[in-house]
C-alpha cells in the first residue's frame, strides 16, 4: 500500500525502541517537539508497522501504544 508519510520535526528513525526513548522524553517534560509533532511520528510509526508487519511482541505493543495516540488525538481533536 502507498502511504502518505506525515512530515515531522521528529528526526528518529521508526522503531519500536524509539518510541519508548520518544515517550520517556515526553513523560520527563524534556521534549522540545509539540504534541502534535509526536502524533505524528506516531502515525508514522504505525504505517510503517502495518506495511512491515510487528516482528515481535514488543513491536505488537508498540504499535498498540503508538496507534492508541494517534486514535486518541483524532478523538479529541
Amino acid at each position: 500500500m502507498n502511504w502518505i508519510w506525515n512530515e515531522t520535526t521528529i528526526d528518529f528513525p521508526l522503531s519500536s525502541e524509539n518510541l519508548k526513548t520518544l515517550l520517556n522524553t515526553v513523560c520527563r517534560k524534556e521534549n522540545r517537539f509539540s504534541q502534535f509533532e509526536f502524533i505524528k511520528w506516531c502515525d508514522n510509526l504505525t504505517m510503517a508497522f502495518e506495511e512491515a508487519e510487528a516482528s515481535n511482541e514488543f513491536d505488537e505493543i508498540a504499535f498498540g501504544i503508538a496507534r492508541d495516540i494517534e486514535c486518541q488525538w483524532d478523538y479529541f481533536w
